[in-house]
């Protein structure tokens, strides 16, 4: 039977403080029980919910939640927690009420593990994991069903891994991390030469892949491991499903990467970089600290640190509505031109006679 998480809304409020110094209960008197977390339009007496946004405010007046998280202005009719960080005070509180299930501390029968592997403490190994040799896992590692861990990887304390993930030899990982299922570390690089015969000729790829502390893979990524050298990721970065990092990449710290976004052999990301969904980077280019590109945009050449840009190419955010907005109107200047040119032909012809 599943225990019954419950708090009272000052006391959730309280466990938040330390992290969040402005986090504050509200409440004209009222302190209810809390005993979990739903969206506005579905939540029900006892749960809490959260407004992300002044145009979901009005629901307010008909949710059946007894609280709300909410910024530190909005208005409420329910007991309140205010933060001025409302999005991070929501996740910290889905974190009270819901953990994962995760694998007894131990290795499972079924699980194979070969020479000279180290474990830390309070490892949680599932079944059908193989561990090849000389693998070190540090302290409390969980690694979920079917995963292949090649020889010589390093994982540091805290990362967890889930199921079918496969992880090639020489992989080095750090701490907390987590890897979300069917992700592939440290496979070939896309590397081959056209040979003299006309065949493609496979170059090898010696190279390793290293993910720093905090990285946190989606579901399906692929990390390459180049012909020489390493392919980084580093702390703090976060990937979403279906990312491509080729060999030799360098993702910086604390960047964002949507969905299928697909970075070339060789490209460096500097810190904090966002790519949104269906971004392409070309091979050996330079994206600068903190820029922001636009969903479905090519990248052929460098972009320079602090900017946004959309399209392909890549233009200025800016540059880019107002080249959409024109595209709108060619239909319109198109039959323009035409009556001009007709008009203009008249005209030459008056001139003429």
């Amino acid at each position: 039977m599943t225990q019954t998480i419950s708090f009272k809304l000052s006391e959730l409020a309280a466990e938040f403080v330390a992290t969040l110094p402005d986090c504050r209960f509200e409440s004209d008197g009222d302190d209810p029980i809390i005993t979990g977390v739903a969206a506005i339009d579905k939540a029900q007496s006892g749960e809490i919910t959260f407004v992300s946004s002044s145009k979901f405010v009005a629901r307010l007046k008909d949710t059946q939640a007894s609280a709300v998280i909410l910024d530190l202005k909005t208005p409420s009719p329910l007991p309140c927690i205010r933060t001025a960080h409302p999005r991070i005070l929501f996740a910290k509180v889905l974190e009270k009420f819901y953990q994962p299930p995760t694998p007894p501390v131990g290795i499972h029968p079924t699980a194979i593990l070969g020479e000279d592997v180290q474990l830390g403490a309070n490892v949680a190994i599932a079944p059908y994991v193989v561990i090849s040799d000389r693998v070190k896992i540090g302290d409390n590692v969980t690694i979920y069903p079917h995963v292949t861990i090649y020889n010589d990887v390093e994982i540091g304390a805290n990362t967890t891994i889930h199921a079918n993930c496969v992880i090639s030899d020489r992989t080095q990982i750090g701490a907390n991390c987590l890897f979300h299922p069917s992700t592939v570390l440290g496979g070939d690089g896309f590397g081959f030469e056209i040979s003299p015969n006309g065949t493609w000729y496979k170059v090898p790829q010696i190279g390793h892949v290293i993910i720093e502390d905090n990285v946190e893979l989606g579901c399906s990524c692929a990390v390459d491991r180049p012909a020489v050298g390493v392919t980084v990721i580093r702390k703090g970065s976060k990937l979403d499903n279906f990312v491509q990092i080729g060999h030799g990449v360098e993702v910086g710290a604390h960047s964002v990467l949507a969905s299928q976004v697909g970075l070339a052999g060789g490209v460096t990301l500097g810190h904090h970089v966002v790519m949104a969904g269906q971004v392409g980077a070309a091979n050996h280019i330079h994206i600068g600290d903190g820029a922001i590109i636009g969903a479905k945009s090519g990248i052929p050449s460098d972009v320079p640190a602090g900017v946004t840009m959309m399209g392909y190419p890549v233009v200025p955010e800016k540059d880019w509505k107002r080249i959409v907005i024109s595209e709108r109107q060619l239909p319109d200047l198109l039959h323009t031109v035409r009556k001009l040119e007709k008009r203009i032909a008249e005209l030459e012809a008056k001139l003429a006679d």
